[in-house]
């Protein structure tokens, strides 16, 4: 939320008069006077985009994401932010139009129920065979958990050739998933997948890294784009789970795992959380949704503070920072290079919260 209008406290200000001009500047006498930020109302909104690794090595990975659900949405709905969420596969990409003669081909691979082609890229409603009836999801969503188990219960019949990059902004440029990236919105894309990404141009089906795939750097820029996003204030964060360690691949190779590279660096270009699938899925999906919450509830300031002088309040109640609460539970925390306002912990406010900034500005141009 971009805060606005920053108000010069009561105090005693100097005039200076330019030499030669009517012009006036104005310095600051006292370290002790400060901008007030007006009293704005949080309203956060975020959208969900979850890519669903549709292989046939899958079957365990996305049991255990429907199952442990639950860690994920429960801070979302504790706090009742406006959020919607929605399901694609990794094969999303299939929806584009360089993929019509495979699509096309006879017999149609039995998997896509023949479905027109433009709704492989389309947020899933359960399976083709077993719809949930909701492809968006949001707080009103009835029997929320039920309908996210449907929606992600892929099967593992979809192509394998896992392109989990390219099958996101395909999805989110598909017009039939129009309005899911909504204005103002913190966009958020999970990736679940147990190999790297292959994104690229052609049409053969590969897992080489010697080919020209597509730079992580071109997806940040997408992501950018349709966010309205600057490197400083992005408004977009992508996290993945998925093999991050040998040992982890290892456990569970079968010959159809890769490490995860790619969607590794993506997770990192964005400020995104890389979860580990060999790991507790309740665990690394309630960091996941710690991660996404604090992100979108970011507050950011006009102007120059002075870092030390920031003080926050919520309501009318001043938060601690998170360096110096010794509770351990939370504060919030200065973002320099984005001028923004991070709260954590227990202090991360509720939907509609009345948030309040005060400082003392490093220097005053008038």
């Amino acid at each position: 939320m971009k805060a606005t209008n920053l108000i010069l406290s009561l105090a005693a200000v100097s005039m200076l008069t330019a030499c030669g001009g009517g012009s006036t500047s104005y310095s600051l006498l006292s370290e002790g006077q400060t901008f007030r930020q007006n009293s704005a109302m949080q309203v956060t909104k975020i959208d969900v985009l979850w890519v669903v690794d549709n292989s046939g090595s899958m079957a365990t990975s996305q049991q255990n994401l429907a199952n442990n659900f639950p860690s994920f949405i429960s801070k979302f709905t504790e706090k009742a932010y406006d959020f919607q969420m929605g399901v694609v596969t990794s094969d999303a990409y299939l929806a584009l139009p360089a993929y019509t003669p495979y699509y096309q081909s006879s017999p149609m691979p039995t998997y896509y129920g023949g479905r027109a082609q433009s709704e492989i890229a389309r947020l899933r409603d359960g399976t083709w065979n077993d719809p949930s009836g909701f492809r968006l999801l949001n707080l009103n969503t009835p029997n929320l958990n039920s309908v996210f188990v449907k929606n992600v219960m892929q099967g593992i019949n979809g192509r394998g050739d896992e392109r989990s990059l390219q099958s996101m902004r395909t999805a989110l440029e598909s017009t039939g998933n129009a309005g899911f990236v909504r204005d103002n919105a913190f966009l958020a894309v999970v990736l679940v997948t147990d190999e790297d990404d292959f994104s690229h141009d052609g049409t053969a089906q590969y897992e080489r890294y010697d080919r020209p795939l597509h730079t992580i750097e071109s997806y940040v820029s997408f992501l950018d784009g349709i966010t309205k996003s600057t490197p400083a204030a992005r408004r977009h964060s992508v996290n993945t789970i998925s093999i991050n360690s040998q040992s982890c691949l290892d456990s569970i190779f079968n010959g159809a795992q890769k490490i995860g590279v790619r969607v590794g660096q993506l997770a990192d270009a964005t400020g995104g959380i890389k979860g580990n699938l060999c790991g507790d899925f309740a665990n690394e999906l309630q960091i996941i949704s710690k991660s996404i919450v604090e992100l979108s509830t970011q507050f950011y300031i006009e102007g120059d503070p002075v870092p030390s002088s920031i003080r926050v309040y919520v309501d009318g109640a001043e938060i601690p920072r998170s360096s110096a609460n010794a509770a351990g539970n939370g504060g919030f925390a200065y973002n320099e290079t984005a001028n923004s306002i991070i709260f954590q912990g227990e202090y991360i406010p509720p939907q509609s919260a009345n948030i309040q900034v005060t400082f003392d500005p490093a220097s005053i141009n008038f």
